[in-house]
This record gives structure tokens, C-alpha cells and sequence, in this order.
């Protein structure tokens, strides 16, 4: 399916199938089901037929926590219907149930899935309620429970985490192998998340653990007499993380010098610290991002200015510097470093495909010393993939004559790899037929082969400023990317109307770059960004970020922003 320009009021990606559920009560599986809106008025095709579906299910048996099969009073098996997913074609509709049309006036139709994908599900005792919601008991006052099949697109939630005193943002989320999440809460609190460091002087950290229904199960807080933030995060084998960042507080690790050290600290699955180590010099250095190999090798990237130090083998002149990258054991024990391009320039993200290469994703300067490209805009991205020991394999461009931005890389099953950023370009590798820069920054993703070669450019934008902050590729090879916008028409018309401020949302596009869906990530009244997104263990996808609201979806809850500083978000999507 190409790329909309016009989703356009698409109340279809918001389908209910309404009909179906009931046809499931019924056990009535080989009937056909209306396809409707949210407003569950029956979509039409053009010739004015109602669009139905046949629903592909299967009969699954039931079985409790230990694999055992759940009988009913007869002993007989209990069984659950299943429901495929499957795609299905329905035209667009505005909020008049009417087709939108396209430049030709042809009827323009998109492609929903149902159920929502994915349909990751688990067996699950649950307490009986009434029509009321209110539990079921029995003569003794025990309540009456069920075991059934529940999918994982059901466990959706939206928590608030941080403190409430100073500006709070989840900038990084990570799926737990054990299920649910690891974040990086990067803060300025003293209370909540960071009461326990709240003589803290400058910016700290918490890494937070959830389940995967959104409780917190640990928290941990670390801060310094001076600034310490963590920037990205990652699990290993053993169900611990690693975290990477930034810090010049002697208190939370030696550094080399007054100016800032990168660092690199491991903590197990409960939050107990395996090892916490600087890597810098005198100078000024910073850790990006971070990715576990397959082999357990930890590779770090970011930048470096310092001359001495860890930086000594990079033979960085004066007022020169390097986009850096550092192989380490799974001790922390550094085994190789390289840099690349020059002053100015980093890298921004990295990941490992699954035979051991690494992929990351620069930003290159205008003022940038290197020679390595030819520089295009204001700001360019590069991308390069090396081996697992560094070799670098191909280095490319992408921009045009503006500010590009690219943020977040992903690999891909087939060997290349998916960028995501924002733009101002309009020419170069933005020129494309469907990439045309409308109003500010315009939010895109691209994609290279394993050899390098650009196989798709993709925009998603509207009259104002949006960016993509983070990708994540699913299991099933969906590319979901997550960010902040302002706009409200254009492909925005599909994400719905803005609440004000800045509004966080995600897209779904396939393997070939084919828009698939758009949603509102979380919003109210003021600036609300999706810094991060990951896919669970369960197959649900989290997005995290900030807000500073504090209506629509962040009514009643807490912790709150007070309008001014903000409060971290994690919140489930239904792709």
C-alpha cells in the first residue's frame, strides 16, 4: 500500500469490529461479520455493499499455569475460539462515513488488521464480575474465577512515573526477558523515583522495572554531586542491562578531569550493580548508545574530544574530535575503539544485526572537520556498518540541503537497517516522489540493504513540526517508530486532531516502507513527546517519553506534572 497523503480523518484505522465479537458469544464462527467504524456505523464499498469479513479462527483447549487442560463439571475439556489475524482492505472514510477520494478521484482504501497485530495471548485466571463490574461470589464470600484465554492487546495501560518537583523524562525503554520493561528515567526531581538521591545537585537517573501490565516492580536512582545522565540502555543474555551515558561527578564514579567522562554500568535483572566504569579523558566525552552482541560483546557510541586517556589510540588532534565507538567484554573490559569523521560529528544510535554486525547512525556537521563525505545541509546522517572487531563494511550520506536529523537505527532480519529522524530537506535523498518537506521539520524513516544501497525514503508529515525519536522492528517485521508533532493535517488527519502543544504518536509501516497505521501515542492541552519504544516479550509494543499535561490522558493521574515540569510516560500501543 503506498504512502498516504491524504489519511485524511481515517476513522478506519481505528476499526471496531463490533459485529464479530458478537458472532464470537454466538459461537456463530462461519458467519460473516459487518465491518463498521468507531461510531459503529457499517463501512460500504462503491458500489454501497457493506464490507463484512470472514473471521479465520481456531478451537484451542485450555490449559492453567502448569500446562495442565481446565475441565468443566462434566470433565469435559474447556475450549476458547481463536482468532487469526488477517488483513482487510476498507476504504477511507471522513467523519461523515463518506470515501475520500484521491487526485484522480479514485477511492482511496487502506489496510487494517484484525484482530490488532499482534495477537499474542496468554492463559490467565481472571475473577468473574457481573454487568456491573463488580465481582462474583460465592455463598462463603470467595470470589468466583475463570481461567481463559486473554490477548496481550487487552493489557494496555498508561503510567506516570517519575518525581514531581523538577523535569522527569523516560528517554529510553528496553523489553525485560522475564516480561514487561527496563527504562532510563533521566530527572531533576527530588521526590518519587529520586527521593532516595535527593541531595543530588544536578540531573540523575532511574532505571525502572515493570511488569508487563505496567506495575513497577524495582526502581534504582543514581546521581552525583554534579550532572549524570544515562542516555540509552540494554538487556543481555542473563536478563540484566546495560546503561551508558555521561558524567563529571567524582561521586558517582572518577573521572579523568573536570569535563565530562562517557561511562558504561551494568546492573543485574534486580537491579543489583555488576560494574560501573568512566571512559574518557580531560576533555569532554559521551556515550549515545549502547547494543549487547549476540557473542555477549557490549558495543558503546557516542563521541570523543579528549587527547589523552582512554582516547590516546585515536590520535585526536587539537580542537578536533571523533564519533566513537568502543567494543567491550561482557565485564566492561574495553577489547577495541575506533572513530570516524570529525569535530562536531557523533553517533547518535547503534545496533547489532543477528550475525554480529553493528550498524550506527551519525550526525554530521556543516562545520564538521571530516573528509570522508561530501557534506550536503546544515546537518547530514551517515550510516555505517562495520564487523564484529570494527572493520568498517560501508559508510554513507543521507541528506539534503536542510537539517536532517536521524536519531534511532534498527536492524533488520534481512541484513540492513532502518533509520529514523526528522528532515527540512526537500532535495538529495529527501527528493523523492514521496518525500516533499511541508512546513517545519518533517518526520522520516529510510531504508539500506545490507550493502548499503537506499532502498526507501518515507515522510510522514503535516503542516507544522514532527520528528520520529525512536524505532523498533517487530518480531513479524513491522517497523514502528514513535515521536512528537504538532500538526493535525496532512497524514495527521489519520493520528486525529491535536490537543495542543506538542502530541506524541507512532506509526506502522511494513518491511517495504507501506504505511500500515498511525496513532495517537498520549496527548493533552500541552507538550507531550514518545522518546522511545520497544516490543515486549508478550509481543505488545511500549512507547515511553514525557509530558507536561495534565488533562486528557493525564487526568487524575499520578505521579503529575504541574504544567510546567515534566513527568515521564510509559504507555502501551495496539499495533
Amino acid at each position: 500500500m503506498k504512502s498516504r497523503k491524504m489519511l485524511f480523518a481515517i476513522v478506519a484505522i481505528f476499526i471496531m469490529i463490533t459485529v464479530l465479537f458478537a458472532a464470537c458469544k454466538k459461537k456463530n464462527v462461519e458467519g460473516a461479520a459487518y465491518v463498521t467504524d468507531e461510531n459503529g456505523v457499517q463501512l460500504t464499498d462503491v458500489n454501497g455493499e457493506p464490507i463484512t469479513i470472514i473471521p479465520e479462527t481456531s478451537v484451542v483447549t485450555i490449559t492453567d499455569g502448569n500446562g495442565n487442560v481446565v475441565t468443566n463439571a462434566n470433565g469435559e475439556p474447556e475450549t476458547s475460539i481463536y482468532y487469526k489475524p488477517q488483513q482487510v482492505v476498507v476504504p477511507v472514510t471522513n467523519e461523515n462515513h463518506e470515501a475520500v477520494t484521491g487526485p484522480n478521484g479514485e477511492i482511496l482504501t487502506t489496510v487494517i488488521w484484525f484482530p490488532a497485530d499482534p495477537t499474542t495471548t496468554a492463559i490467565e485466571t481472571v475473577t468473574v464480575t457481573d454487568s456491573n463490574g463488580n465481582p462474583v461470589t460465592t455463598p462463603e464470600g470467595n470470589p468466583v474465577t475463570e481461567t481463559t484465554i486473554v490477548s496481550a492487546a487487552n493489557k494496555s495501560f498508561l503510567k506516570t512515573i517519575g518525581g514531581t518537583t523538577g523535569f522527569d523524562e523516560a528517554i529510553a525503554i528496553e523489553p525485560a526477558l522475564d516480561g514487561g520493561t527496563f527504562a532510563i528515567v533521566s530527572g531533576t526531581s527530588k521526590d518519587g523515583l529520586f527521593a532516595s538521591i535527593s541531595n543530588t545537585k544536578d540531573n540523575a537517573f532511574s532505571i525502572c522495572k515493570h511488569d508487563a501490565e505496567g506495575t513497577l516492580v524495582w526502581s534504582k536512582a543514581f546521581g552525583g554531586a554534579s550532572s549524570v545522565s544515562a542516555q540509552d540502555i540494554c538487556t543481555t543474555s542473563d536478563g540484566g542491562i546495560v546503561i551508558v551515558g555521561q558524567t563529571r561527578a567524582n561521586d558517582f564514579m572518577s573521572v579523568h578531569g573536570s569535563e565530562y567522562d562517557a561511562f558504561i554500568m551494568k546492573l543485574d535483572k534486580d537491579g543489583n550493580e555488576v560494574f560501573r566504569k568512566p571512559w574518557g579523558g580531560t576533555s569532554n566525552e559521551n556515550f549515545f548508545g549502547v547494543e549487547v552482541a549476540p557473542d555477549g560483546s557490549i558495543y558503546a557510541a557516542g563521541f570523543a574530544y579528549s587527547q589523552d586517556g582512554d582516547t590516546a589510540s585515536l590520535a585526536i588532534s587539537a580542537g578536533d574530535a571523533r564519533a566513537v565507538i568502543v567494543k567491550y567484554d561482557s565485564n566492561g573490559n574495553v577489547l577495541k575503539t575506533v572513530g570516524v569523521c570529525g569535530f562536531g560529528d557523533y553517533f547518535t544510535d547503534i545496533d547489532i544485526a543477528k550475525n554480529g554486525d553493528v550498524f550506527a547512525v551519525a550526525s554530521i556537521s556543516a562545520s564538521s572537520t571530516q573528509n570522508l563525505f561530501e557534506k550536503r545541509g546544515r546537518s547530514d546522517a551517515a550510516v555505517f556498518k562495520f564487523d564484529k572487531d570494527l572493520n568498517v563494511k560501508f559508510s554513507k550520506l543521507f541528506g539534503g540541503s536542510g537539517i536532517d536529523r536521524f536519531e534511532a537505527i534498527a536492524t533488520t532480519d534481512d541484513g540492513g537497517c532502518v533509520i529514523a529522524g526528522a528532515s527540512t530537506s526537500s532535495n538529495g535523498d529527501l527528493g523523492s516522489e514521496y518525500v516533499k518537506n511541508k512546513g517545519g521539520e518533517d518526520a522520516v524513516i529510510a531504508k539500506f540493504s545490507g550493502s548499503g544501497s537506499l532502498l526507501f525514503v518515507k515522510s510522514f508529515y503535516g503542516d507544522k513540526n514532527e520528528s520520529f525519536k525512536d524505532v523498533t522492528i517487530t518480531p513479524q517485521g513491522y517497523i514502528i517508530a514513535v515521536g512528537e508533532s504538532q500538526s493535525a493535517t496532512r497524514d495527521f488527519i489519520a493520528v486525529g486532531k491535536n490537543k495542543g502543544g506538542k502530541d506524541a504518536f507512532a506509526v506502522k509501516y511494513d518491511a517495504n516502507g507501506n504505511l500500515q497505521a498511525a496513532e495517537k501515542g498520549f496527548c493533552g492541552s500541552a507538550d507531550d513527546s514518545a522518546l522511545a519504544v520497544c516490543v515486549m516479550t508478550n509481543g505488545q509494543v511500549v512507547m515511553a517519553g514525557k509530558s507536561t499535561s495534565t488533562d486528557e490522558d493525564f487526568s487524575g493521574k499520578k505521579p503529575a506534572s504541574d504544567g510546567t515540569n515534566s513527568i515521564a510516560v510509559i504507555k502501551t500501543l495496539s499495533f
